[in-house]
């Protein structure tokens, strides 16, 4: 499918464009763009790979996998530092917030030890080479691979209330559904999105919300603060959690009914 081809090959453009990026252009959206790209990508992959027995996707993903988890460590780390900057004053939780910086710094440094000009070289080459995979998706093909991804996400928005893991399963198959809506020209990159089509970022908020606790947590109970700098983050958890909360309930109550997402899709 040449829409498909076209797309993947700029998504290729973009990836290798945010990787050959000096050092010190890095900013926090720089990261999060390319986490973003790359997540197009795999859901790229994911559609050749259910139209195409020879591609061997896993492999095929491997290299980019390994930057996007590195990306994402440093983006989990810019966010929780903005949250902390949001919730507290300069002077405060400075040792915490100091060890914070050390770890991003650290993390920074492994991301661009493997970033250089072979690998994002090496990564282009992938991208070309699809071509011989790409061409054996079809309509036929990308009629059952659409079946069955609303299905699954039928199945899951179809339940009253969601829970953490199936919140974290639809988030994963909303994106990778709509990405893949753009890749085939179903669904113009630049088009408006319903007012009611709100879901997908209610659980991007939701998601920073739990990663943020996650690592608070794991922070409590095996770092070495004190007393005062124990009780500001047990606070600041509590208001996350809280806000955690908002989202888990307006998220419950924008689901949609299966009929209003097969009229939206």
């Amino acid at each position: 499918m040449k829409s498909l081809k076209k797309y993947l090959e700029k998504q290729g453009d973009e990836i290798d464009t945010l990787l050959k990026k000096p050092k010190e252009a890095y900013t926090p959206e720089t990261f999060h763009k390319l986490r973003v790209e790359i997540k197009k990508l795999n859901a790229c992959f994911e559609l050749i790979n259910f139209c195409s027995k020879d591609f061997k996707r896993k492999n095929t993903f491997k290299p980019f996998k390994l930057i996007f988890r590195q990306a994402g460590r440093i983006r989990e780390l810019q966010i929780e530092e903005a949250t902390l900057k949001k919730y507290f004053l300069t002077n405060m939780l400075k040792g915490y917030r100091n060890n914070l910086k050390q770890v991003r710094l650290k993390e920074k440094e492994k991301y661009f030890s493997i970033v250089n000009k072979k690998f994002a070289a090496q990564l282009k080459k992938t991208i070309y080479k699809m071509e011989p995979f790409i061409m054996q998706v079809d309509k036929r093909k990308v009629n059952s691979y659409t079946k069955e991804k609303r299905k699954i996400i039928e199945k899951i928005i179809q339940q009253k209330t969601l829970k953490t893991p199936q919140l974290h399963l639809l988030r994963k198959e909303l994106k990778k559904f709509n990405f893949n809506q753009r890749s085939l020209g179903l669904k113009k990159a630049n088009e408006t999105l319903p007012k009611k089509d709100v879901l997908p970022e209610l659980l991007g908020k939701w998601h920073d919300c739990q990663v943020i606790i996650e690592h608070l947590k794991k922070a409590m109970e095996t770092a070495e603060m004190n007393p005062k700098e124990r009780s500001q983050l047990e606070k600041v958890k509590t208001k996350i959690s809280s806000e955690s909360d908002e989202f888990l309930n307006k998220i419950n109550a924008t689901i949609p009914t299966s009929e209003f997402f097969s009229a939206q899709c």
